[in-house]
């Protein structure tokens, strides 16, 4: 099987160009374990992931810190050493253009200015 036909969470996470598909591996890999999201914080243990986050995660929200994902990660038991792959492709997803991250208000105002011409 080649790598685009495999449909495992991980190898769907490795084809995502966009933080929305991230999460649609998320909630792969939950769904594919049969977790509720209840059940994936109380798997996270020490590392204390609430449910209302997990949920947030596989549904809508790719999360903004490394901590949060390896706990969902973990609650959905993956083993340890799967954690920095996913890592690396919730960095890659995350740091792309492709997800529509604002431009900082500096740059919009300066970009703007650029094409206008006042009226005479």
């Amino acid at each position: 099987m080649s790598p685009s036909e495999d449909d495992s969470p991980f190898a769907t996470a490795c084809r995502a160009t966009t933080r929305i598909e991230f999460v649609r591996a998320l909630n792969q890999l939950r769904t594919s374990r049969e977790l509720s999201c209840r059940q994936v914080s109380i798997n996270a243990g020490d590392l204390a992931l609430a449910k209302s986050s997990a949920h947030a995660m596989c549904t809508y929200r790719p999360p903004k810190q490394e901590e949060p994902l390896r706990a969902f990660l973990t609650g959905c038991g993956e083993p340890p050493e799967a954690l920095d792959g996913w890592v690396e492709q919730w960095r890659r997803v995350t740091a792309s253009r492709a997800n529509g991250r604002p431009y900082p208000a500096a740059q919009l105002v300066q970009s703007s200015a650029r094409g206008f011409s006042p009226p005479e």
